[in-house]
Formats: structure tokens, C-alpha cells, sequence
């Protein structure tokens, strides 16, 4: 007669995985946006302690890492060949955008200067591409991706720097009373046109595309 396998006795964890331990901290950033995703909160979580994390993550950044490599994962890179460059652009940008102001934190990753998550070369690889379509080669090729890159990631950080329903008005009145009655009327021609950070980034994109057209009109 066969014999069963012994049930887990009661306070003893669950067998974890790497793919575990990504999904839960996926679900603390998506809970939390602003919180900071530590290995203690992440083994707090799943109710384990920090230690049986480390199995199966060498530590902090190599779950940040697979957090990004999931998180880039999901957007959608694929780009029409025939389109007009210009389209997929735009359509880079503004779906890169969409989905990475989900996850601040992933986005506090790409600029550190000490490494890249390859996860990012894997999404930025269909820009590059595209930008030569357009005609950019060599030099002009690196700077215009790396121009975009830095564009998208300014935009991103200013964007989950402040919560979407900062009333930037009322924040410009009570800065207003501390400069020149000369400067002020500047401030009060732009204060009802002032955009939240995030939606001005169609603008943004727009102006990227102006001077990417300006820059291939040189060469």
C-alpha cells in the first residue's frame, strides 16, 4: 500500500521559490507604491524569515532585479515595421510610461549609475531599432536613444515624485506671496494652464519628435 506524503507540520513553512517571493513582492509595490521593498518586509509577508529568502535570492538587488525583469516583461514592445517611425516613438514612450508609473520603485533602479537591469536593454532595444530606421547611425544613433531614455526616466521620477492629485495652483498661490509683485504676474498668466506632472507628458513626447525630425534634417 502506497504511503502518503507526511502533511507540514504545523509551523513549519511552506517550500518558497524564487518566482514566490517576486509575486509577493510585486504585490507589496502594487499595495504600496511608495513603500520600500526590503528582503525583512518581503520574508515578513510571506512568513518566513529573512533568512530562507536568501535560497533563492542573493540579496536585495537581485530581487530587485527580477522584480524589474518581470515588471519590464509585461509591457508591450511590438512595434508595426511599416509604421512611420515617428508613431512608434510615440508609442514607446507613452506605453513605457503607462506602465512603469505603476511601479516607482522599479523605476528608482534605472538610473543608478553602478549597474543596468538587463530587463531595460531588452525594452529599450525596439527604440534603438526604430531610431535607426529613421536614420540615425553611430554617434547620432547613441545619443538620440540615450536622449529618449533619459526623457521617459526624468518624466517617470517627476511623475511618481508627486501623488496625481497635487493641486499645483494651490501650491503656486502660497509660493506667490514670497517673490515680487513683477514676478508674480508671470506666475498668474500660467497658473491656470499648469498640467499635473503626469499629464504633461504627451507634450513631452511631442517635442521629442520635433527635435528628432530637426536632428535628421541636419545630417
Amino acid at each position: 500500500m502506497p504511503q502518503s506524503t507526511p502533511a507540514r507540520g504545523r509551523g513549519r513553512p511552506a517550500k518558497l521559490s524564487r518566482e514566490q517571493i517576486i509575486d509577493c513582492a510585486l504585490k507589496l509595490i502594487e499595495r504600496s507604491p511608495g513603500q520600500k521593498i526590503t528582503m525583512t518586509g518581503v520574508a515578513k509577508a510571506l512568513g518566513t524569515a529573512p533568512m530562507s529568502l536568501y535560497t533563492h535570492v542573493q540579496h536585495r538587488d537581485d530581487l530587485m532585479d527580477g522584480i524589474a525583469e518581470r515588471v519590464m516583461g509585461q509591457i508591450d514592445l511590438s512595434l508595426a515595421a511599416n509604421a512611420p517611425w515617428e508613431d512608434n516613438v510615440r508609442e514607446w514612450l507613452m506605453r513605457c510610461h503607462k506602465h512603469l508609473s505603476r511601479y516607482p520603485q522599479v523605476v528608482q533602479l534605472l538610473p543608478e549609475s553602478n549597474r543596468i537591469p538587463p530587463s531595460w536593454l531588452r525594452v529599450h532595444a525596439p527604440l534603438i531599432q526604430t531610431l535607426h530606421r529613421a536614420g540615425f547611425r553611430g554617434a547620432a544613433l547613441a545619443q538620440a536613444s540615450q536622449w529618449l531614455a533619459h526623457q521617459l526616466l526624468c518624466s517617470l521620477v517627476m511623475a511618481t515624485a508627486r501623488p496625481n492629485d497635487t493641486n499645483l495652483q494651490q501650491q503656486l498661490d502660497v509660493a506667490l506671496s514670497a517673490i515680487s509683485p513683477e514676478q508674480q504676474l508671470l506666475f498668474k498668466e500660467i497658473q491656470p494652464h499648469l498640467e499635473a506632472d503626469h499629464r504633461l507628458f504627451p507634450y513631452n513626447v511631442e517635442q521629442v519628435i520635433l527635435a528628432l525630425k530637426a536632428r535628421l534634417e541636419l545630417h
